[in-house]
């Protein structure tokens, strides 16, 4: 028969795991009695956060504390400033906590405050959702020595010492990867958010501008339309500077912010003219003001500032470049920075004709009949037209960008030379609508551009007329001449003063034979070689076409370097064998040295020398037989 004290016992046992047992259907775990157990290296110290649910964050440690809430208005402060918090520091804070992964851990006991940094140096961090349920609490310590592989990561990232405060979890301090740690420096200034402007520039509507050049205003119809400068014109924006001006605003950082009691700012009885940026948003008729007041000084390299959505804050913003900072300096504020320098928006696809007139040469007609090449008429002479400077006269005018603008409101273009223009370009599109520019120049020598009808003078680099062909024969297209080996019979090549290699061709058999000095060469020749060189001459295309009386080539081509003389059959138009013809091709080199970057050539059947690049010549030039 069991004793009383063993029945108590078996009794006080039962009590005790029925406790236990109720307590574990309750909690799910025994952590609160026990404690939890270690994180596993390589395991996430909060796996189960989602940044979405993270609404509210509390920063305490080295003598301050910092409460913020996201709202509608993106992350507040609520202490120690009133405030916006810098949304990037926020996201940093939430994806810290997310990506902790545990490289090591060890016994709290194990580890003094002076080697983790978790004593009075450390920081806590709280991450609460909306309902202020803490969702992730921990105690920040110092940078470790060792480095962590991150996958993804081509160096190795720091590591730091984090202990959980959550309930049941500060038995055990981590070593985890990341740093968070500069963020929590000089009393967590670098938690306020240091741009005056916060916003979304997909949903952004209209920005103003008060500068010293003036007053404008910058819209938009919705949000897929481009930029106009809507006052004090009508004009489109320059893309580029557009993207420079938003990036900047949204970038733009102050060197120092200040409480707005703390800081003397012109009084409302006293007012100042300030520069100001303005934003507004579709959806909304509010306006996010920025008031950049003058500098103190011409020395000053900063210059405060107040926001309208921070009224209790002075920026102190950098107003002169400097590197890799954004700066006020860096901004286009005005109406010529920021409009569309391009000189014209032409619709390639739908032109069809070009006049080109010169004060000194003949109207030069350009047209098009797809899928039929260009053309161009000289004297009433049609002929295919030269597809290289087309390019460079489309691009000139479409890329172009003018340097300077000079007046909106024109009606006298004297000043320009603009009355009396020494170039017109008129162009014509399938629907019949026209556009032309008028080139000028002034006493002292600047190149202007005006479209006919507008007010709008602009000025030019005059290298951009220098990339437009008007002369005649400039428009000549680039293919030399008809050659065929079908009606080929003889080549006659000579090098400088050498003797030339007499070849003739059989393009039944497609055979050569050579002869040099009256002797036979055939067996030195090398066929492959005829036969590279002769497709070279059947495609030749000139560089570019030159005057007739073009000295340096008239003087250059008296010695040549090389030079072929072909012999073809003729036919008449119905097929009739009539004869022979010869024609000679003759190069020079058109500068001194060993390697010339361009060659000068005559045909002597055309009055027009010409350019050849130094490849194509180096491929026509290599020799073909093997003495």
């Amino acid at each position: 028969m069991r004793s009383l004290a063993a029945t108590l016992v078996l009794i006080l046992l039962a009590a005790t795991f029925g406790v236990l047992a109720a307590w574990q259907m309750k909690q799910g775990n025994f952590d609160a009695l026990l404690g939890a157990p270690p994180v596993p290296i390589g395991g996430k110290l909060y796996p189960s956060l989602k940044p979405e649910s993270v609404r509210h964050i509390r920063i305490s440690g080295n003598g301050a504390n910092a409460a913020f809430s996201l709202g509608d208005h993106g992350w507040q402060a609520s202490s120690p400033w009133n405030d916006r918090m810098d949304p990037r520091a926020a996201v940093a804070i939430i994806h810290f906590a997310i990506g902790m992964r545990v490289e090591d851990f060890a016994s709290a006991e194990d580890l003094t405050p002076d080697k983790s940094g978790l004593g009075e140096n450390g920081v806590n961090v709280r991450l609460e959702d909306a309902d202020r349920r803490t969702l992730v609490h921990f105690k920040l310590g110092r940078v470790a020595p060792w480095k962590a592989e991150v996958e993804g990561q081509e160096q190795p990232v720091a590591t730091v010492y984090v202990q959980p405060r959550d309930r049941h979890r500060k038995r055990h301090i981590y070593l985890c990867t990341g740093d968070i740690n500069p963020l929590f420096k000089d009393g967590l200034k670098f938690l306020r958010d240091h741009r005056p402007f916060y916003f979304n520039p997909v949903t952004l509507q209209k920005v103003r501008i008060r500068s010293d050049q003036g007053d404008l205003t910058l819209g938009r119809g919705s949000p897929q339309d481009p930029w106009r400068i809507v006052k004090p014109l009508d004009l489109p924006t320059d893309p580029k500077a557009m993207k420079t001006l938003l990036e900047g605003i949204f970038e733009l950082r102050a060197a120092r912010l200040s409480d707005k009691s703390a800081v003397t700012t012109p009084a409302a009885d006293n007012p100042v003219k300030t520069r100001q940026i303005a934003l507004s948003s579709f959806g909304s008729d509010a306006e996010t003001l920025l008031d950049i007041f003058p500098p103190e000084s011409p020395e000053t390299r900063d210059v405060k500032a107040i926001v309208s959505d921070r009224p209790d804050t002075v920026f102190d913003l950098p107003i002169k470049p400097e590197p890799g900072l954004v700066t006020l300096a860096n901004l286009p504020l005005s109406v010529n920075e920021l409009r569309d320098p391009t000189l014209t928006h032409l619709n390639i696809q739908s032109l069809r004709g070009i006049s080109i007139r010169s004060n000194t040469a003949p109207e030069v007609l350009i047209t098009c009949n797809p899928p039929q090449p260009w053309m161009a008429t000289i004297d009433g002479v049609t002929r295919e037209a030269s597809e290289e400077n087309l390019y460079a006269l489309l691009k000139a005018v479409t890329s172009g960008r003018a340097i300077g603008f000079e007046s909106d409101a024109a009606t006298d273009f004297t000043p320009w030379g603009l009355d009396r223009p020494f170039l017109s370009l008129r162009f014509l599109g399938q629907d019949n609508q026209a556009l032309e520019l008028r080139f000028g120049i002034d006493a002292k020598g600047g190149v202007f551009v005006n479209r006919l009808g507008t007010p709008t003078v602009m000025r030019i680099d005059p290298a951009l007329v220098s990339d437009i062909a008007v002369r005649p024969f400039e428009w000549r297209h680039s293919r030399l001449w008809s050659l065929s080996r079908v009606y080929l019979l003889a080549i006659e090549r000579r090098e400088g003063a050498s003797p030339p290699l007499e070849l003739e061709y059989n393009d039944g058999l497609e055979s050569w034979k050579a002869r040099r000095n009256g002797a036979d060469a055939s067996g030195s020749l090398d066929p492959v070689k005829a036969n590279f060189m002769l497709g070279m001459l059947e495609g030749l295309r000139v560089t570019r076409w030159l005057a007739t009386d073009d000295a340096g080539a008239i003087a250059s081509l008296s010695s040549p370097s090389l030079s072929f003389k072909i012999r073809e059959k003729t036919y008449n138009d119905q097929g009739d064998f009539t004869g022979f013809s010869d024609r000679t091709l003759t190069f020079a080199p058109a500068a001194p040295g060993a390697k010339p970057g361009f060659f000068y050539g005559r045909l002597n059947t055309e009055p027009h020398p010409f350019l050849l690049d130094s490849e194509t010549y180096r491929r026509i030039a290599v020799p073909l037989t093997d003495d």
